[in-house]
């Protein structure tokens, strides 16, 4: 009988790459190049940062606080001038009671002061400074046995400058008024002859006269200076305001 011939069948091999491929195991280094190629084929989606927009009433808020906060920090003795137990004192507190009680006439007397300077400008009276020197002369030796007139400035609170600008001022009302503040020989008599036995007791008039005449002349200056004023203030405009309320 022939022989059956055999059919040897040869299963197909795999080759090492093919098996490496097909292997689920994979090197962290294969990973990395896959994700560099993968990143190099896919463009990363365009987008920009948000843009900082601050509201300006914001900011506006904002350094009006950083401001006060310094403000505070380097005026605060200034802002609270006294602390009491812990309880600040503020200064707007003590103007409220300093204007309580000073406010109204130190303002009247701010506004008459004003008024009255203004006044002056407008007649075009200028007093010389000769006159001003010498009137300050006089008023140093009045104070020249009880100190001096700075010491005297000073206790009261008044600076030089201050007292300066108040003679120029009187001299000027002086001037504006000097027709109606010199008294006339029969006042000087007639007010010598009303105290001849109390004031002037055993004294001449020729003794007296000049002392009268200054006395009457401050007086009449008073006077004239009252009504004078009063009409000028008529015609001027003041608004006086409150700044704290009563």
């Amino acid at each position: 009988m022939p022989a059956k011939k055999t059919t040897k069948t040869h299963s197909p091999k795999t080759s090492t790459k093919s098996r490496r491929a097909k292997s689920p195991s994979t090197t962290s280094q294969s990973v990395v190049e896959s994700s560099v190629t993968n990143q190099s084929k896919v463009q990363a989606p365009a987008f920009s940062l948000p843009t900082l927009r601050l509201n300006p009433k914001v900011l506006t808020s904002v350094l009006i606080l950083i401001g006060v906060g310094l403000l505070t920090y380097k005026l605060g003795p200034w802002l609270v001038p006294a602390v009491v137990d812990k309880t600040p004192i503020t200064r707007f507190e003590l103007y409220k009671k300093l204007d309580q009680a000073y406010g109204a006439q130190v303002l009247d007397d701010m506004i008459n002061e004003k008024v009255l300077k203004l006044a002056i400008a407008k007649s075009g009276i200028k007093v010389e400074q000769a006159k001003v020197d010498e009137e300050i002369k006089k008023i140093e030796a009045q104070f020249e046995s009880m100190g001096g007139l700075d010491d005297a400035l000073s206790s009261r609170g008044i600076t030089r400058a201050d007292l300066i600008s108040q003679v120029n001022t009187q001299l000027a009302v002086e001037e504006l008024l000097k027709d109606k503040i010199e008294p006339t020989e029969e006042e000087i008599k007639s007010y010598f002859d009303q105290n001849k036995t109390t004031i002037f007791k055993d004294k001449k008039l020729d003794d007296v006269k000049a002392d009268i005449q200054a006395s009457l002349r401050q007086n009449k200056l008073r006077e004239a200076f009252m009504t004078w004023f009063e009409d000028v203030k008529k015609e001027v405009s003041v608004k006086n305001f409150s700044l704290v309320e009563k």
